[in-house]
């Protein structure tokens, strides 16, 4: 399954990668029969021939659209300040890299926002420009948003006729 915290106030929710613990609310995206609410759920852990029980609760609903995305940081460190301008090493290794994430916003720990101007060199070094004079010691970090999905897995089954066969399996 796939974990996500529950976002009232959008539609986009942010993946967790591992079950939360401790009475901590939580929702888990599957592949499995479509279902009505308030239908209960159990969830248990195959451990060696055994199932321990671990949470329980309700079907949110059945959602095909529920958008549940990881969070990336890529960050990179000034090498050159000058006032708003800044020259970026670190963050990307080939121009091509520059190019295609150029219209990205960067923000720095401090608080600063900024834009990628140019690539500079062969490695991945860029110019940036930002809303207020940075710091040789602050971080320029460009925030990733990827969709993830639950797994859908198939499985080897003998059927009636002794033939292995591939079946469709729902991953709980």
């Amino acid at each position: 399954p796939v974990f996500s915290q529950n976002n009232l106030n959008s539609d986009k929710h942010k993946f967790e990668r591992f079950m939360p613990t401790e009475g901590a609310f939580f929702a888990s995206s599957v592949f499995g029969p479509v279902t009505y609410t308030p239908c209960p759920v159990l969830l248990f852990r195959d451990q060696s021939e055994k199932s321990k029980f671990v949470a329980l609760g309700s079907l949110f609903n059945a959602d095909a659209d529920r958008i549940v995305v990881k969070r990336i940081i890529l960050t990179g460190f000034p090498t050159r300040v000058h006032k708003r301008h800044a020259t970026v090493k670190y963050m990307f290794y080939n121009p091509d890299d520059v190019k295609w994430f150029k219209p990205a916003g960067l923000t720095t720990k401090h608080g600063l926002q900024g834009n990628i101007i140019d690539s500079v060199g062969d490695h991945g070094t860029m110019k940036c420009l930002f809303n207020a004079p940075i710091k040789q010691h602050d971080t320029v970090c460009i925030p990733l948003y990827k969709r993830i999905y639950p797994k859908y897995a198939t499985s080897d089954v003998i059927d009636e006729n002794g033939e292995k066969v591939k079946k469709n399996i729902i991953i709980l």
